[in-house]
């Protein structure tokens, strides 16, 4: 990590849970039809600062059943199907961060669907 990045989404390795933290306090912060989009929106934002680094926080982010666990109770969905929507929305993500151009936001749409259990 360079000093001059504002933020990195993997540090030594390992997910910066601090991130986490700012995706889950967006979401607390947002009106309740919301919630979703401003978590999508600072996941974004934070990979369009360093998209390598959100694509390996999100292959690690599936191997932290914890912090899973904690942003699939934010969705307003059963268990199994929050789950689902999590594993679908970080597959789509980590899609569009291998593209040589990635459009994460463009993406939004997709991932909303995912999210909010649209599918």
């Amino acid at each position: 990590m360079t000093e001059s990045r504002a933020a990195t989404a993997v540090i030594e390795g390992r997910l910066d849970e601090r991130l986490v933290e700012r995706v889950l306090e967006a979401a607390a912060d947002a009106a309740p039809e919301d919630r979703i989009r401003d978590a999508i929106e600072t996941v974004v934002d934070i990979a369009e600062l360093d998209p390598s680094g959100t694509s390996s926080a999100l292959w690690s982010l599936q191997t932290e059943r914890a912090l899973c666990s904690r942003l699939e109770a934010c969705l307003d969905l059963s268990s199994t199907r929050a789950t689902l929507a999590l594993g679908g929305a970080i597959q789509l993500a980590r899609a569009e961060l291998a593209m040589s151009d990635p459009d994460l936001r463009g993406r939004m749409p997709e991932l909303l669907r995912w999210l909010e259990g649209k599918w």
